[in-house]
């Protein structure tokens, strides 16, 4: 699978996969996207194979394996 989406909301970060998955964590779990600006979440770039995405002005990195990990409080957003 590869990221070809993201996107956010006021409380959530979504994205949506190569083979139609969208899925959505809450910002609480990411502290940096939390309070990033609008702008600043905006402004990322995705890794050369889309398995990451990466915020260079926050120093933020999110792996497309990050959004499963099932160890985080089952909180999901509401897709």
């Amino acid at each position: 699978m590869k990221i070809v989406k993201v996107w956010f909301d006021n409380e959530n970060i979504y994205l949506q996969t190569n083979t139609g998955h969208v899925i959505g964590n809450p910002l609480s779990w990411f502290q940096r996207l939390k309070n990033a600006t609008k702008a600043q979440r905006e402004n990322y770039e995705l890794g050369p194979f889309g398995e990451s995405i990466h915020w260079e002005e926050i120093d933020e990195d999110l792996s497309l394996e990050s959004f499963f990990d099932f160890k985080r409080e089952l909180d999901y957003a509401k897709i």
